[in-house]
């Protein structure tokens, strides 16, 4: 009887270890019995029991002490979101290639930062959070994270800004857009590629930074799927494998490199369809299994018909910025 009961014990742990990494290549979370006072409590490529532990830690602290306590238990928050049902925030933190996503009850703490694939704001008017967008701003898309000398900045499309006719920028002030107002200020356009002799439709943004302000190599697929980690570069070769996640399609847009179009600038396009708001989204290889990906470009122009969207390739923005990629892991 007990050789019988520990056979099929060992029976479901085989299948909850196959269905957690079967969760892991698909990019979802593994959902896990709450702990604390979370709502609920979900896992990628952590187990449950690891989870729980960080939920079990936050049980009633107030949000100005939430930051402090994820940090001792070993993870890296990434993020929070607020929630209109039941007064609730959601809270993302990494932990090498793991991810865990958990809901609490209360008022969320102000914890939010640059990672790729989040909502831009651009003006020509100074940005204030909490207020309400000036009437010029536009919205994309940003990209990713790097180092300028000893400072990290963030990529995006230059024409998000634009150029005045004395080739200046012209909507030189940014924010990480939280809707429906600006969220976290983040400057004015550190360097913007547009201006020089050989132009590239690309930018660098200041980046939150402090208590509160994380920067992580990550491109965000909402604050309900575990985020892909940044691993390195990988060439636009024709034929390749790629996507992009962007503010207006959404993430996880995939297709292949096909060719530059006439009038596309001599740019590497794709099959995929992109959108207005897409612009300065993340470019990269289709993700592995254990949720990696590596940075190709800039997504800056819809071409065509068919709204294909084409790119910059990194390797020459990192050249003329200067410029290192920030990587995972």
């Amino acid at each position: 009887m007990r050789s019988a009961v520990r056979t099929i014990l060992v029976a479901l742990a085989a299948l909850l270890a196959a269905a957690e990494a079967a969760s892991a290549q698909n990019g979802r979370y593994t959902p896990c019995r709450s702990a604390g006072d979370a709502m609920f409590v979900e896992v990628s490529r952590a187990t449950c029991e690891e989870g729980q532990a960080v939920a079990a830690a936050l049980t009633g602290l107030q949000p100005a002490a939430i930051e402090a306590a994820v940090i001792a238990t070993g993870w890296t928050p990434l993020r929070v979101a607020a929630n209109d049902f039941q007064l609730s925030y959601d809270l993302v933190a990494t932990r090498g290639l793991a991810a865990l996503y958990i809901r609490r009850r209360g008022e969320a703490p102000d914890l939010d930062g640059w990672a790729s694939g989040r909502e831009l704001l651009f003006s020509r008017r100074t940005l204030v959070g909490g207020a309400r967008p000036p009437g010029d701003s536009t919205v994309c898309t940003s990209a990713f994270l790097v180092t300028i000398g000893a400072r990290r900045a963030g990529l995006s499309a230059a024409h998000c800004a634009g150029l005045t006719k004395a080739r200046t920028t012209r909507r030189r002030y940014s924010a990480l857009r939280r809707p429906p107002q600006p969220g976290i200020v983040l400057g004015s356009v550190r360097r913007n590629l547009a201006r020089r002799a050989k132009p590239l439709d690309v930018l660098a943004l200041p980046v939150p930074s402090g208590p509160g302000r994380p920067s992580a190599a990550v491109v965000e697929r909402f604050i309900s799927q575990p985020p892909w980690f940044i691993r390195g570069r990988a060439r636009p070769l024709r034929g390749r494998r790629v996507c992009f996640s962007g503010r207006t399609s959404g993430p996880d847009n995939c297709g292949e490199i096909v060719r530059s179009f006439p009038g596309a600038g001599g740019l590497p396009c794709t099959t995929i369809i992109a959108r207005e708001g897409d612009s300065g989204s993340p470019v990269y290889t289709e993700p592995r299994a254990d949720g990696t990906v590596r940075a190709v470009g800039i997504a800056n122009i819809v071409f065509g018909l068919l709204s294909s969207m084409c790119f910059v390739p990194l390797s020459p923005v990192l050249d003329a910025l200067d410029a290192e990629l920030v990587t995972a892991g």
